[in-house]
Formats: C-alpha cells, structure tokens, sequence
C-alpha cells in the first residue's frame, strides 16, 4: 500500500477513535456534571435530551470511520490479520452499540421522557420516571461498553505500534548488515 494511502487510512482511524474518546470523556465528566449541577433536573434533562441525539450520531459515525479503515488496511495486506482482528472485533461490537443505541434505544429514550411531565415534581417510583429511569441506566452502560471497546482499539493501537506499520516496517527486526528481509521475494533489501 502506497505510503500517502497508508498514512491516510492511519489518519481516519486514529482521528475517529480520538474524536470518539475526547466527546465521550468530556460528555460524560465534565459537561454532564456542571449542566446538573448548574440547572434544575428539568432544564438539565432537556438540554442534554437535546444533545444525546448528536452524542450518538457523531459516535456513530466515528466507530463507523474508524472500522472503515482498519477493514480497508486489512483487506490492502496493510495490516496484520491476526492484530487487527482483534480491533474489527472491538469495532464491530461498539457499531452494534451505535447502531442500537441510535435507531432503537434513543427514540424509546425520547419517548419515554416525554411521559414524564417534570423530574422535579414526579415521584422517583412513578411509572412513567421509573421507565425512563430503566432505558437512561441501559444507555450508561452500553456508552460505557462502547468507549471502553473504543478504547481498548486505541490501546492496541498505541501498544503495538504494528497494526498502523507498512508491511515491510513489521518484516522483521534489522539483521547486523543494515538489512531488513523481504517480505515478498525472500530476499534481502537494503534499507536507507
């Protein structure tokens, strides 16, 4: 694969993971706990009602970028099968997530929260609350399943540096002459 190929495919998959792991961090500790603890529960539900829709569209399409890729190096012969089906893996499951969480759990979401006519004047045990309460607990957790698999991604990424290398940087280890094996020809090409 071309070098500028490589390097671009490289690009989208570390820029969509980032993108992904920055707006789920800031999303989640730091612009959740000031809107919370700066509003009332009413205005804080709706503002972040308001927000969820993008929040899972932009991860949607960041998981979506970032499989694209990686399944695009892989199919080139640009990454090792073996590592990067471990990312596939991870990706794929966050895309489930993403998947559900935007054409299924979040319209329920939007739905149910629209039942609730106030979280500050409804009882905690009222049905309408408690439904709500049920499908905002499911979407914590499958957010925190897919950052955690976005991460992992990321991790491997950063831990072995060989899932983003040329196929002729991950050859094998410079032998004492200044030379690298081919990985095509079996034979030895100097390096520069």
């Amino acid at each position: 694969m071309p070098t500028l190929g490589r390097g671009l495919l490289n690009f989208a998959f570390l820029f969509a993971l980032t993108i992904w792991g920055g707006m789920t961090f800031f999303f989640t500790f730091i612009s959740t706990p000031i809107v919370f603890a700066d509003l009332d529960r009413d205005t804080a539900a709706r503002l972040l009602g308001a927000l969820f829709p993008r929040y899972f569209q932009v991860q949607l399409v960041c998981v979506a970028v970032a499989l694209a890729a990686l399944a695009l190096r892989v199919a080139l012969r640009g990454a090792p099968r073996a590592l990067a089906s471990v990312g596939l893996a991870c990706l794929g499951l966050a895309l489930i997530i993403g998947l559900y969480a935007n054409f299924a759990l979040l319209p329920a979401m939007q739905e149910a929260q629209a039942r609730v006519p106030s979280f500050v004047t409804t009882a905690k045990d009222d049905p309408t609350r408690v439904a709500y309460g049920q499908l905002h607990g499911r979407a914590m957790i499958l957010n925190g399943v897919a950052a955690l698999l976005g991460g992992a991604t990321l991790a491997l990424a950063a831990f072995e540096p060989r899932l983003l290398a040329a196929r002729r940087e991950r050859a094998g280890a410079v032998t004492d002459a200044g030379r690298t094996p081919s990985t095509s020809t079996g034979t030895l090409d100097a390096t520069r």
